[in-house]
């Protein structure tokens, strides 16, 4: 296994009030013209993690 020397971590700047799911981070992707979502790991507000 490589070395791994950096892990990026980046906000998804989803308003206080609102919640995602996978489902609807994968549909605002798109919508934004992405193939989909580009995330390797979605960890939600309540630290629930998706892969």
């Amino acid at each position: 296994m490589r070395k791994i020397d950096l892990i990026v971590i980046h906000c998804s700047a989803t308003r206080a009030d609102r919640s995602l799911t996978p489902d609807d981070l994968e549909t605002q992707h798109r919508r934004r013209g992405f193939n989909g979502t580009g995330y390797h790991y979605y960890i939600r507000k309540d630290g629930t993690v998706h892969i």
